[in-house]
C-alpha cells in the first residue's frame, strides 16, 4: 500500500481502518500524522453538530411565526444554514491534503495573487538562476517537504535548482524539477497558508496555489495536466 492508497479511503471515512492501513501507518510517519489530523477534525465536526437545543425553543418559533413568518420557514432556513456551513467546511477541508479534481479557478487574479507572482518569477528569473547552477541546503528542502506531508521520489525526479523565491508575505523554497513530463517548478511554503486552492493561466503557464496541512505549495508548469501529475507524485 502506498500513501495515496492509504489516504483516499480515510477522506471518505476518517475512522475507517483495516489491518493493511494500520500496518502502513506504523511504517509511515507522514500518513500516521495525516490520519491523526483527520480523526481530530472529525471530532471537531461532531462537537460542532451537537448544538444543545435552547430552552423554550418551540415557544420562540411560534412567536416568530406570528410576527414575521411561519415556524416551518424558520426551521427550513436553520436547516439550510447548517447544511451550507457543513458543506463549506468539508469543501475547505477536502482542499487541504488532497489533489482536487477541479481546482477553484481564479476569475480575476490580481498581480499579487500567489500563483501570478510565481509565474512571473519563473519566467523572469528562473532561466538566469539555472545558469548560475547554485544550490540551497537540501536539508531545508527535505524539512519543508516533510512538514507539508510530501515525498519527492528521487528515482523519478531530479532537482535542478534549489533556492529561495518571493511569495506574498515572505519567501518560499524554490525547486526546479526535471520530471518524466518536463521541467516543473515547485514552491514550498510550510509555515503559512496562501489562501484557497486556485488555478491560474497566465503568460502561457499554468500555476496552482494550494493549501496543505499548516502551509501551502505552488506548482508552475506548461499545463494543468502536468501540474496534477506532479501533485499525484508528491502526495
Amino acid at each position: 500500500m502506498n500513501c495515496m492508497e492509504f489516504r483516499r479511503p480515510l477522506l471518505v471515512n476518517p475512522r475507517r481502518g483495516d489491518r493493511e492501513q494500520q500496518m502502513h501507518a506504523r511504517e509511515c510517519a507522514a500518513c500516521h500524522a495525516f490520519a491523526m489530523e483527520l480523526e481530530g477534525l472529525e471530532g471537531m465536526i461532531e462537537d460542532a453538530v451537537r448544538v444543545p437545543v435552547p430552552e423554550a425553543l418551540a415557544e420562540r418559533v411560534i412567536l416568530r411565526q406570528r410576527t414575521q413568518r411561519s415556524g416551518r420557514q424558520v426551521l427550513f432556513a436553520l436547516a439550510a444554514s447548517l447544511a451550507l456551513a457543513i458543506g463549506v467546511g468539508m469543501h475547505v477541508y477536502r482542499g487541504v491534503d488532497t489533489v482536487a479534481e477541479e481546482p477553484i479557478a481564479a476569475t480575476s487574479p490580481g498581480h499579487q495573487d500567489p500563483a501570478v507572482v510565481a509565474i512571473s518569477y519563473v519566467l523572469e528569473h528562473e532561466p538566469q538562476l539555472l545558469r548560475t547552477n547554485q544550490s540551497g541546503d537540501p536539508a531545508v528542502m527535505r524539512d519543508a517537504l516533510f512538514r507539508l506531508g510530501m515525498t519527492l521520489p528521487e528515482d523519478r525526479v531530479k532537482v535542478r535548482y534549489l533556492g529561495k523565491c518571493p511569495v506574498p508575505g515572505g519567501a518560499g523554497e524554490h525547486l526546479v524539477l526535471a520530471t518524466p513530463f518536463g521541467h516543473v517548478t515547485l514552491i514550498l511554503v510550510p509555515d503559512r497558508s496562501l489562501g484557497t486552492r486556485v488555478v491560474v493561466d497566465f503568460r502561457g503557464r499554468t500555476a496552482v496555489s494550494s493549501p496543505i496541512r499548516s502551509g501551502s505549495y505552488i506548482v508552475v508548469a506548461d499545463s494543468l495536466q502536468t501540474v496534477k501529475k506532479l501533485e499525484q507524485m508528491l502526495m
